[in-house]
């Protein structure tokens, strides 16, 4: 039975869900949980969700983008915003990408360095209005330094 196990005693049965026995690793899973889906984004630049969309995107069609602005935000810890406008399927089209840094000075960096710049976009090909900028591309220009 997948949704419930049961245990015999006497003539009645009692079903535990499964779930019960996650109970005593609760703790862990409720802390770490929240890391793992995006809140460990800060640490690390990027959340899983940026990841998995850079690694599909990384074969789509590319285009120049040019980068409209580049601003600071102060959310846990802090985020650079990034807005950037591409060519693609003959019209103009607009995205955003934000990167996370633990200290100001980084995050600063960040943006100066691709304020008024050229950057690579890459688009789907079927809704050119989705897009995505990969870190390699931004490594490439210098604005990102991988370690």
């Amino acid at each position: 039975m997948l949704a419930a196990a049961s245990y015999r005693r006497g003539d009645w049965t009692v079903h535990h869900p499964w779930w019960h026995f996650l109970a005593p690793f609760w703790g862990a899973i409720h802390n770490f949980l929240p890391w793992l889906i995006g809140g460990g984004g800060a640490a690390g630049g990027q959340t899983l969700w940026q990841k998995w969309r850079q690694r599909r995107a990384a074969a789509w069609p590319s285009a120049d983008g040019e980068v409209q602005s580049a601003t600071v935000q102060n959310r846990h810890g802090y985020a650079v915003v990034v807005q950037y406008r591409y060519y693609a399927r003959s019209e103009y089209r607009y995205g955003k990408y934000s990167r996370r840094f633990r200290r100001r000075k980084d995050a600063d960096a960040f943006a100066e360095a691709l304020r008024g710049r050229h950057i690579q976009v890459r688009y789907q090909e079927n809704k050119p209005e989705v897009s995505v900028v990969l870190d390699q591309d931004l490594h490439i220009t210098g604005a990102l330094q991988l370690g």
